[in-house]
């Protein structure tokens, strides 16, 4: 039942929206210890640190929001702050940039600048879309749209990220688990001020980790990251880009030769000798019509150009160079018009899967072999290739088969991240 008593209003809370917004995260990274809990006045509204701010929805007309159990809503309007306390769920939306919540049983209030919202106990979660989240949510206007972000702990966190990131897992594979956890939370922390004009550190979807909250955790990987706590991956003094992929197909790669990025000395190609052979994508193929090149093609380059581009009839097609993990560099497409040469992870998008057109190419390490008829007319063309993803830092199906074999995580890190160290942040 909502009651609409007034806590207080708490002139302090603004140091608390503060906090919130990120600033003092570089200082809980790289100068703290121990890590306490950050809280305010008398009302348990608190976030441990370190925490990340994760972008749940960015869009919506109107958010939703319940809990298995009581919450608390911290309203800030005209630079003050109201509470109120609810056990029923609530519905955001706005008018004019400026928020209104109701109730089942009507308005709770309204011209609400932002909204904190905070499960009251332990054992609550806030719930959104049907999903449970550890930690707080924060509501705001977004135009003519509303954000949602979820303020959590970072080890809460990432009980929601290594599930969906590494997949079916069994007890065989806790050391691989433990690997994923190390990377993710690498990959977290060197990324929490990617996006420095947003009110967000990361996203929840592949833009940066897949995030699917207490819906997603899973007893073993939950282990698995509470035993890491705090460790991640340096090169030199700093955090690594722990990038990370579903199967190598033998072979990881440089960065600057799948991206346009600067080298790295800690993401080279790497031989894992056959680790990852048990995906079902160490080897793949797909089989192309002329006719589906065509079409694949003059769709890449007509969205690339913004306009529409025909390429003729295409008469063949051949790699130029390779990368140093086997991957395409470059590769030639010949057609009775002119010649079209596309290089790096981008091939996946420009050929996609003759098998499945909405989705691009497993992986950009693959050989070409045209079929010509006997008139020398081009009838097809094979794509014989290896693995899932874009090749670069970790191959997550390596990482599970050498702790199939009894590789421990710190050896499995140090495989594919190559001259760097484990160390322990928090």
């Amino acid at each position: 039942m909502i009651t609409k008593n007034f806590i207080k209003t708490r002139i302090l809370s603004g140091y608390l929206w503060r906090v919130l917004g990120g600033a003092i995260l570089t200082l809980v990274i790289w100068g703290c210890g121990a890590m306490p809990q950050l809280k305010e006045g008398t009302e348990a509204i608190h976030v441990r640190l370190p925490f990340v701010r994760v972008l749940l929805e960015n869009s919506a007309q109107e958010i939703e929001i319940a809990s298995n159990g009581s919450f608390a809503l911290e309203c800030r309007r005209g630079g003050r702050n109201t509470v109120y306390y609810s056990s029923q769920s609530l519905t955001v939306t706005q008018d004019r940039g400026l928020l209104i919540v109701r109730t089942r049983k009507g308005m709770l209030g309204e011209r609400f600048e932002e909204i904190l919202v905070s499960p009251r106990g332990g054992r609550n979660y806030l719930e959104y879309n049907n999903r449970r989240y550890r930690g707080l949510f924060r509501i705001f206007p977004s135009g003519m749209n509303l954000r949602l972000v979820n303020i959590v702990y970072m080890e809460d966190y990432l009980k929601g990220v290594v599930p969906p990131e590494i997949g079916k897992v069994t007890e065989e594979d806790f050391e691989a688990i433990k690997a994923q956890a190390v990377a993710a939370r690498t990959y977290s922390l060197r990324y929490l001020s990617q996006y420095p004009n947003e009110p967000y550190d990361l996203k929840s979807d592949v833009a940066d980790q897949l995030y699917d909250g207490v819906e997603a955790e899973i007893p073993l990987i939950s282990k698995a990251v509470e035993e890491t706590r705090g460790y991640v991956i340096k090169f030199e003094d700093s955090l690594i880009n722990a990038y990370y992929h579903s199967t190598c197909g033998g072979y990881t790669d440089d960065i600057d030769e799948v991206w346009d990025k600067p080298s790295a000395p800690y993401l080279r190609a790497v031989n894992d000798s056959g680790a990852c052979k048990w995906s079902k994508y160490y080897r793949w193929q797909e089989s192309f019509a002329p006719e589906q090149l065509k079409m694949r093609l003059e769709q890449y380059l007509s969205a690339d150009r913004g306009k529409d581009i025909e390429i003729g009839e295409i008469t063949g097609i051949e790699v130029i160079e390779r990368t140093a993990g086997g991957r395409v560099y470059d590769i030639l497409v010949k057609t009775d018009g002119r010649d079209y040469r596309f290089g790096k992870d981008k091939v996946r998008w420009v050929f996609k899967r003759a098998s499945n057109p909405a989705m691009i190419l497993q992986s950009a390490r693959f050989d070409v072999n045209p079929q010509y008829n006997s008139a020398g007319k081009l009838i097809r063309v094979d794509f014989e290739g290896g693995g899932y993803g874009h090749g670069v830092g970790m191959c997550q199906c390596g990482a599970l088969g050498m702790a199939r074999t009894g590789k421990k995580f710190d050896q499995i890190l140090m495989t594919y991240y190559r001259h760097t160290k484990l160390v322990k942040l928090y």
